[in-house]
């Protein structure tokens, strides 16, 4: 009844053993787990792989796998460039379809019909939110299903004009790019309004706001172009009662506070961010997740990796809404006998 004890955690309440969250792309380690080969089955493996090893938050259940041949490591299919990334692949765009801050400049994501940019379509849009409207009745009680909304609006500019062109236009054409940044907010705003319609109980939003060494413009930036425009995007949210989480890659400590402020009910903290002051500070009344440093697992023995989940136990198992998750995932190039160490020390340590 893994689904029963993430919603617990997710309004704050004890639960038996600290809840987790991950996202495991590791077809050697699932097909050893499940008996299950996951490039074959990846509907059935994952949904085993959840049940037994009682992982509590998915976000999304595969439905198919993309397998590259000996020497291979990414190719482009339709206009969408796939690397080898476990057993599904992860993928961005091929190619900008803008040329310069001009063409940025007088895009109109709400008047793209024919789809120039992927993200607005109809066909994106409704693919992520089947994501969590098939995932939770296949997982039934065995775990939370959200799906992730990917492109809640600081992702939307890397993604239709890759970041180059973006950091450039958004920097030398500061004011002009305001209606940007509007265009974008209504697009987010009737996503949400669309997504939060459905029967789902938590909306799991994403952006990339930070890389690993910080922010990518200074603090003042998005609080003058992006919070006031995510209390826009998130009222929807926070009218219908709904629990908000938030996840950015990378090193965002500078907006923990502010995205606080304005609403967001939990948070996915990468390894970058220093735990600590964030849990101590937020852990009793807000859901804290993650802080695995998938780096260790990667490259460190078996030793490190029991240390580094007792570190992240140690911070934050006295609180009730924190979910142990591994910051980057857990793809397949994690030595087995340490993603099979990773799972064995957080059931070991997790027992509250």
């Amino acid at each position: 009844m893994s689904k029963i004890r993430a919603l617990k955690a997710m309004h704050l309440e004890p639960t038996d053993r600290v809840p987790c969250q991950e996202w495991v792309d590791h077809p050697e380690f699932i097909k050893k787990i499940t008996g299950i080969d996951p490039f074959e089955y990846p509907t059935e493996a994952v949904l085993k792989l959840i049940k037994t090893l009682d992982i509590d938050w998915y976000a999304a259940i595969p439905e198919k796998s993309r397998k590259f041949s000996s020497g291979e490591t990414s190719r482009t299919e339709d206009g969408i460039k796939y690397t080898e990334w476990g057993f599904t692949g992860s993928q961005w765009e091929d190619e900008n379809v803008f040329k310069d801050e001009e063409e940025v400049l007088s895009y109109n994501p709400l008047e793209d019909a024919k789809g120039r940019v992927r993200i607005v379509t109809e066909e994106y849009r409704r693919g992520r939110i089947d994501d969590c409207l098939k995932g939770q009745p296949l997982a039934g009680d065995s775990a939370l299903v959200t799906g992730l909304y990917y492109t809640t609006l600081f992702q939307c500019f890397i993604m239709a004009f890759g970041w180059e062109l973006f950091l450039v236009t958004a920097r030398m054409e500061p004011e002009r790019f305001k209606r940007t940044i509007e265009l974008f907010t209504q697009f987010s705003v009737r996503n949400v309004e669309e997504w939060i319609a459905e029967d789902t109980d938590i909306m799991f939003c994403h952006d990339d706001l930070s890389l690993s060494r910080g922010l990518v413009f200074p603090k003042e930036w998005y609080i003058e172009n992006i919070f006031p425009n995510y209390e826009r995007i998130f009222e929807p949210i926070k009218k219908a009662g709904k629990k908000l989480i938030f996840v950015s890659d990378g090193n965002y400590s500078e907006l923990i506070d502010d995205l606080f402020a304005i609403g967001v009910d939990g948070l996915i903290v990468d390894n970058y961010v220093d735990m600590e002051p964030v849990i101590n500070k937020y852990g009793k009344n807000k859901v804290i997740c993650g802080n695995i440093d998938s780096r260790i697992l990667t490259e460190g023995s078996m030793d490190d990796v029991r240390k580094e989940v007792k570190r992240c136990m140690d911070l934050g198992k006295k609180y009730p809404g924190y979910f142990i998750r591994a910051a980057g995932d857990l793809p397949h190039n994690i030595p087995l006998a340490n993603i099979e160490c990773y799972f064995d020390t957080c059931r070991e340590l997790g027992t509250r």
